[in-house]
């Protein structure tokens, strides 16, 4: 399975606390899940065996404020993104856009574990038969 490449437009709207929306050209509009991000940060930056003091201190920002990134307690602007990913050696699209690797079937299932992670079983369930 190859990379899907997808052109993106970042626009700032301001939508619930300046949150932004990606807008994929031709496919549709999605708001960010910060919650997702942040773990996405989190499991990242223990994989690479890095604390939250040395990340933020590679980032520029304080850890307070990737501790608060990665607990989805705040949102992270677009040069905050840029300077974590380089930190992690990674692209944005590996934090925002879900692109997997085929090969990576543990990092699917985190992604499922924390999207069901305060779902009810009712909840669960729907989403399950859509």
């Amino acid at each position: 399975m190859g990379i899907l490449n997808i052109q993106l437009i970042i626009s700032y709207n301001k939508l619930n606390y300046n949150s932004f929306i990606i807008i994929c050209i031709g496919e549709f509009n999605m708001e960010l899940n910060y919650a997702l991000i942040g773990a996405r940060i989190k499991r990242l930056r223990k994989s690479k065996k890095l604390t939250q003091d040395k990340l933020s201190e590679l980032s520029s920002i304080s850890p307070q404020h990737l501790s608060q990134i990665e607990s989805a307690k705040t949102k992270l602007s677009l040069p905050t993104l840029i300077n974590i990913c380089n930190a992690l050696g990674v692209t944005a699209d590996r934090i925002l856009c879900d692109v997997l690797k085929a090969d990576a079937p543990e990092e699917i299932s985190a992604d499922i574990a924390e999207v069901f992670s305060d779902c009810t079983a009712d909840e669960i369930f729907l989403m399950l038969n859509v």
